[in-house]
Formats: structure tokens, C-alpha cells, sequence
């Protein structure tokens, strides 16, 4: 029991780091490690598994996959990431891009000149039979490339050091996937770009769990989609699920508008937030946490050039943040991917925030009381012989201009003001 007690308070120790650290969850496009942007027609020969034919196959469809995949990158909460993990929810606030972005040579047309040519289908052919390939084909570049795993078992105690129920009885079983890609170009039959990574699994069953554990092909498998997404990230555009923490304002007038405008966002109202955050920049426009939180939005919604303008000028305020430094970076690569969007059509749809301009959101807002069958009297001026200029109905919110003694004076529709007496609002 104690250590059940233990588990449970590591677990949430854990999960209120999460909460604090995580505000709000979105994918964004997400430009690649080396840019190929004029890449069109692609081959991929089958990768080389030294320890595994089996495996040449599968790596090479998994890259496959992944170039084709219209949403790559975007994966759904009830879905399973990597089949390792509950994923999260797939929300984007980016329009009109899907990332099928190549053409990919069909396997059976691969294979007949490869056998035209006698040469064999997997990556163990050289660099100038590959391009030869590719120019028979009409390619710009053939991919090419070797993989390996290995698996070791490790016998002992439970992850947290603590015995199962029958001692130390049980099992971690690790897989490590390496792999190395070769991108050639077709016309000049060099390398243009290579690609190296590594991933592990690792899965630890106790007791009569044990045989629950797969064997190390099936994890490996595992690992190789993992290792396609790195090579396929390498080189192609797609989307990144990424988890951002707003600056807190702590300036005491933004306060409790930093909350408000936060809670929009979280909820995915960003038409509602953006004013607030856009005005609190514009109040103040030497913060740099001012700044950052307005690029995130303008990242969210894959407007870059705007993205990379606030990022920068958050990053020239304080220098330091690493973070900041990290998003201009992000966002500089994204004017990019907008400029080859562009070029092929496939623009980013522009996202106009429909929420209103700054001027007034930050203001304070009173509600009226009362229902809306009810009309209540806003004055002319902060005194209640004065002439009425509107009836206003109940449940309504207006912003405040200024307070002049027991009234409030309220922004109407249009340029209309008018002044309403305190014991009439919430």
C-alpha cells in the first residue's frame, strides 16, 4: 500500500507539472531541417537492413506513406501516436495546406527499369546507377539509404526501483533503430543531402505480464516509422504539434485581461483573444512578453512574416530568452515554406481575426442588469435629470471610458456615449 501511495503522488507530481507548464495545445506548419524546395518527382529505392530483409520493405513504405499523407504530421487524441502513446487532439488553425507535396514514383515502374537495368531494388546500388535511374524515369532526386536494429533484454525490479509482487520478476525489452538516408541528385549524381537517426523502445511488463511484451521485430517495426518520420522531416514540410506557454503579463492593469484573453485562446476562440493581446502589445510595446504571446497567435495561424516580426522584436527586448531566440528562428524558416506554398499553389488561406480591433479591449466592462425585455437609461451626461439617449435592454456588456462618480461612462454602438449610474450594472 505504501508504495501504491508512493506511485500515486509521483504520478501528480507529474501531472500538475504538466497543467502549469502546457497552456495551449495546436499543430502549425512546420518547415523541414534542410529545405529541398524544388524538388517535385521523387524515387525511393528500398533501404538496406543488414540484420533484417524484412525489414527493407517496411521502412521504405512507411517513407512512402508519410510523403503521401495529405495531413502529415496531424494525427488525432483517439488515435495512437507511433502505436506507443494516447495521442492529442488534432486541432490546427491553419487553412488550405495539404502536405502531399511530391509525386512519388510507382513501385512496379521503379522496378522495371531497375530490372531493365540489372540492378537490384534495394539501397545497395551506387550513387550514378541510382541517378541513372532517376534520369530514366524523369526524377529529381532517388532516395536511398540502410537501417539496423538490435534488442536486448534486461531482467530486474520495477521502473521506480520498487519489487513487483513476486520479487524482482520482471522484464525490459529495448530496440534500437538506426538508420542513415541519401538523397541523389538525378542530374548531377551526387549527394545532396543525408539524413542520420537513432530511436529506442522500450517496454517493461512485470510477473505473469511479461509474455504481453512483443517480440523485438514487431517493436522494431515501431521504430522504423519513427525513423521514417525523421528522414521525412529532413527534407519535406508538414505539420508539428507543439504546445505553447503564454508569457504572463504582470503588470497589474493586464492582469486580469491576460486571464481573459488566455481563456479565449485555450477554448480556441482566437478571434476573441487577439484583440486583448494585440492591445496589451500596443499599451505596452517595450515588453518583450507582450510581443511573444502576439507572435504565437500569428504563428498559430501559419501568418509567419507576422509571426517572425513580434518573435524578433521580443527576442531584440530581452536576448537572453532562448525561447524567444528559438520562435524567430522557427518563424524565419516558415517565410520560407510560405514562399514555396505560394509557388505551387498551395498557399496558407489567409486567417483575418474577426474579434475586433484593440482599441477598447483592454477597457474594464460592466454588464447590465436586468433581463433583455427590460430597458434600462444611459444619460447624457453622469447625472439622471439629464436627457436619456438610449434604453439599453438587460444582460448587455459595454465598455467602460471612465468612471465620474456614481456613473459609468459606456461606449454605445457606433461613436454614441453615454453615462450609467452604478446601481444599474453588475
Amino acid at each position: 500500500m505504501k508504495y501504491l501511495k508512493l506511485i500515486i503522488c509521483l504520478l501528480s507530481i507529474i501531472n500538475v507539472s504538466i497543467l502549469q507548464s502546457q497552456d495551449v495545445e495546436s499543430f502549425i506548419l512546420k518547415a523541414p531541417e534542410k529545405p529541398f524546395y524544388t524538388i517535385k518527382k521523387i524515387g525511393i529505392l528500398e533501404f538496406e537492413c543488414s540484420n533484417n530483409r524484412n525489414m527493407n520493405t517496411i521502412i521504405t513504405n512507411f517513407i512512402v506513406t508519410d510523403l503521401l499523407d495529405q495531413f502529415r504530421g496531424i494525427y488525432d487524441k483517439e488515435s495512437k501516436y507511433w502505436g506507443l502513446k494516447k495521442g492529442k487532439e488534432g486541432q490546427t488553425f491553419i487553412k488550405g495546406v495539404k502536405t502531399d507535396f511530391y509525386q512519388i514514383i510507382e513501385r512496379d515502374q521503379l522496378q522495371k527499369v531497375l530490372i531493365e537495368q540489372r540492378l537490384s531494388l534495394s539501397g545497395a546500388i551506387d550513387e550514378g546507377s541510382a541517378a541513372e535511374v532517376g534520369r530514366l524515369l524523369g526524377l529529381d532526386i532517388i532516395i536511398m539509404g540502410t537501417v539496423s536494429y538490435s534488442s536486448v533484454d534486461e531482467k530486474g525490479s520495477s521502473l521506480l526501483g520498487l519489487a513487483s509482487s513476486s520479487g524482482s520478476n520482471c522484464l525490459t525489452r529495448k530496440v534500437v533503430a538506426k538508420g542513415t538516408m541519401k538523397m541523389v541528385s538525378v542530374e548531377t549524381a551526387q549527394i545532396v543531402g543525408t539524413k542520420s537517426a537513432e530511436t529506442e523502445l522500450k517496454i517493461y511488463k512485470c510477473d505473469d505480464q511479461r509474455s504481453g511484451i512483443p517480440r523485438p521485430e514487431i517493436m522494431a517495426e515501431t521504430c522504423m516509422k519513427q525513423l521514417a518520420r525523421e528522414f521525412t522531416d529532413y527534407f519535406a514540410p508538414g505539420y508539428q504539434y507543439i504546445e505553447y506557454e503564454f508569457e504572463k503579463i504582470k503588470l497589474k492593469e493586464f492582469k486580469s485581461k491576460g486571464k481573459e484573453a488566455m481563456g479565449y485562446v485555450e477554448n480556441g476562440d482566437l478571434d476573441r483573444g487577439f484583440p486583448i493581446v494585440y492591445a496589451m502589445f500596443e499599451a505596452d510595446s517595450y515588453n518583450p512578453k507582450a510581443a511573444y504571446n502576439l507572435g504565437i497567435l500569428y504563428e498559430m495561424v501559419g501568418s509567419y512574416p507576422d509571426a517572425y516580426e513580434y518573435y524578433n522584436i521580443a527576442y531584440e527586448l530581452d536576448y537572453t530568452n532562448d525561447r524567444y531566440a528559438q520562435a524567430a528562428k522557427r518563424a524565419k524558416a516558415g517565410i520560407g515554406l510560405n514562399e514555396y506554398l505560394e509557388d505551387i499553389g498551395r498557399p496558407v488561406e489567409p486567417y483575418t481575426f474577426t474579434g475586433g480591433g484593440a482599441a477598447g479591449a483592454l477597457a474594464d466592462r460592466v454588464k447590465i442588469k436586468g433581463s433583455s425585455s427590460d430597458r434600462t437609461d444611459v444619460y447624457e451626461l453622469p447625472d439622471k435629470s439629464s436627457s436619456v439617449v438610449a434604453k439599453v435592454p438587460g444582460e448587455l456588456e459595454f465598455n467602460v471610458i471612465k468612471k465620474s462618480g456614481q456613473f459609468y461612462k459606456i461606449q454605445l454602438r457606433g461613436t454614441k456615449t453615454g453615462f450609467v449610474h452604478k446601481s444599474d450594472v453588475k
